[in-house]
């Protein structure tokens, strides 16, 4: 199937069909801005577990320090992000600082990454194709706001949303230079460029090798005769020194700092290590989780494989082949190298995957059927037909994902009100300017999570120190005693009954009691989705006078 026609310059009718596709994509981003709202209200007393609290813990110590007025301690906390940088983590201290750090303002800081996102991708199919893309835009938009797995993180202090904004931003601003290249507009991308890595290193990783490729492509297919080999040697080095030249000096000096390529390393080691780099499992996987999670329905998975194929056939097209770089890269990173095998990890990618669908179905509207041949005629009417049953099992696939969506983030949020007693009662047994030790914490009532709950509620910028203990050995005793004593904190706090962490008694307590008396003792129950209640009991040690 042949690209569309790109004019120059869209003519008044196609601006105005991009200003009205425009008005569309917003009325129903909107709209699901709205739902991810109600549902993050409905849901604000659930706190944090340890992946939400590590998200915005960072940004809640940088407000304070912005509160207080000491740049210096923001630039500490700033400079301290390592696994995770610290790329969008300023943009959420700010908005700390102005709403108050609450989990609600966290959360909604996701929705609204989602929610600037949608135009992005319009603005990508617009560059793509100036004459059809407001309709390209208007599908790749739907496609991306039923995306289950999306939603979901877009109602979490996760990074999976302000990680897609950032990189489609960074994508759009390259597709902007190809076309109309200049100084100006190359060292903005560079800057995306850096940003995105900074957000996340998978996803500049992913980002930058997209950009690298096609700029490779590029050249190759552009270099012109020997006579004047000299002459576009010049100008692509100089093109590659506006592109990358401020890419590599922000990492150089980002890498350079102690502690921080150790992080970037430690990150980039895959999730599931005992799982083989070719397995059944990891090439599975993530295809029946697009199928899933990611689509309307599972038969637009079809489609959307249709649009893959699609796009290797036309990937001549600069920004065909980015998307197309960008996708089979992320895809390639999670499936081969990370393998954390869960839904969420492919969801910064699909979104360009939709892209290209759409573009596909929009050109296939609008082709010249006598220039057509037999082949594609049947390609065109097999897609549409396929179309037609997505659509139609859309309606309840996604009836069903609306309706069961409290649900659905019921299990996600994975904490429960009742973790809210347990950490009252602690701050209540325990002085507001006094430091404590967590033994035995685990996902849903971290030493993240604490540390988050006092930097809102005791403005305090230290962080938790905790253990996990393993059963008990004469090293694991002498560790802990060690570990104890390093965090010079008044109070120790034992969690019997966790989750995590081998039991306390007798060894391990024999180790607090030496220097520590017992102060307080209580029990809890927590309810677990799908699981027996836990039975908690917390015990508050008191250092010796």
């Amino acid at each position: 199937m042949p690209a569309a026609h790109i004019p120059a310059t869209p003519s008044p009718a196609a601006r105005r069909r991009n200003w009205l596709g425009l008005l569309l994509v917003l009325v129903l981003d909107t709209a699901v801005l709205l739902f991810l709202i109600r549902h993050i209200l409905a849901f604000q007393q659930y706190p944090f577990d340890a992946d939400e609290a590590n998200h915005a813990l960072a940004a809640q110590q940088m407000a304070l320090a912005l509160g207080a007025g000491d740049l210096g301690e923001f630039a500490h906390i700033f400079a301290a992000q390592n696994f995770y940088p610290p790329g969008l983590t300023w943009l959420k201290a700010l908005l700390f600082l102005l709403f108050g750090g609450t989990a609600v303002t966290a959360r909604l800081f996701s929705a609204f990454s989602l929610f600037l996102t949608v135009p992005v991708l319009y603005a990508i199919c617009l560059e793509i194709d100036e004459q059809y893309g407001w309709l390209s835009g208007l599908i790749a938009a739907a496609l991306t706001l039923t995306m289950l797995s999306l939603l979901v993180n877009a109602a979490l202090v996760m990074l999976e949303t302000p990680g897609l904004l950032i990189s489609m931003l960074a994508l759009w601003a390259y597709l902007r230079a190809l076309k109309r290249p200049s100084p100006a507009r190359l060292l903005f991308t560079s800057l995306l460029l850096t940003l995105t890595i900074l957000t996340k290193y998978t996803y500049g990783a992913v980002t930058v090798t997209a950009v690298a490729l096609t700029e490779l492509t590029l050249a190759y297919r552009s270099f012109p005769h020997a006579s004047r080999i000299t002459h576009h040697a010049s100008r692509t080095w100089q093109r590659w020194a506006w592109l990358f030249g401020p890419l590599a000096l922000s990492l150089l000096l980002w890498l350079a700092r102690p502690g921080a390529l150790g992080g970037a390393v430690d990150y980039a080691q895959p999730l599931a290590a005992n799982e083989a780099w070719l397995s059944w499992r990891g090439l599975v996987y993530y295809p029946l989780s697009l199928a899933r999670f990611e689509t309307p329905a599972p038969l637009f998975a079809l489609i959307n494989l249709a649009g893959l194929f699609w796009a290797i056939a036309n990937w001549r097209i600069p920004g065909i082949r980015l998307l197309l770089l960008y996708f089979l890269g992320g895809m390639a990173l999670i499936m081969f190298i990370n393998h954390p095998f869960n839904p969420r990890f492919i969801a910064t990618f699909v979104p360009a995957l939709h892209v290209l669908t759409a573009v596909m179905l929009t050109q296939a509207l609008y082709h010249r059927w006598p220039q057509t041949p037999p082949w594609q005629r049947t390609a065109i009417f097999l897609i549409a037909g396929l179309l037609l049953l997505a659509g139609w099992q859309s309606i309840r696939v996604l009836s069903d994902r609306f309706r069961q969506f409290g649900a659905t983030m019921e299990v996600e949020y994975e904490t429960h009100p009742a973790l809210n007693d347990l950490a009252d009662w602690l701050q209540n047994e325990i002085p507001p300017d006094a430091r404590f030790f967590l033994v035995n914490p685990w996902d849903q009532f971290s030493g993240e999570a604490m540390s988050w709950r006092l930097a809102t509620t005791n403005q305090t910028t230290w962080t938790v120190p905790y253990a996990i203990l393993s059963t008990a050995t004469p090293d694991s005793l002498a560790q802990f005693q060690q570990t104890l004593t390093a965090s010079q904190v008044a109070y120790v706090v034992m969690l019997e009954g966790s989750p995590w962490g081998a039991p306390a008694w007798p060894e391990y307590t024999a180790v607090i009691e030496n220097g520590f008396d017992e102060m307080r003792r209580r029990q809890f129950t927590i309810p677990v989705h799908g699981q027996t209640p836990w039975q908690i009991q917390a015990i508050i040690y008191e250092r010796e006078n």
